[in-house]
């Protein structure tokens, strides 16, 4: 919880910024947070796409190796 004198500072960059310091900080603070959450859930969705398509062209090259060796 942010003390009177911090509110009041964060109100003067807020205006400072020229954003209405009236705004409800504690809803966009959670907000932030949940799309910091939801950034870092599509990020590791993305590692894991990426391994995948890693593994699957390692086994893609395998298939075409073992078929061309046979040829």
């Amino acid at each position: 919880m942010l003390t009177l004198e911090e509110k009041r500072k964060v109100k003067d960059v807020l205006s400072a910024l020229n954003v209405n310091p009236n705004i409800n900080l504690a809803y966009f603070l959670n907000a932030i947070d949940n799309s910091n959450n939801n950034i870092n859930s599509i990020k590791m969705l993305l590692n894991t796409i990426e391994y995948n398509q890693r593994l699957l062209d390692q086994k893609l090259d395998r298939i075409i190796n073992l078929i061309a060796g046979h040829q």
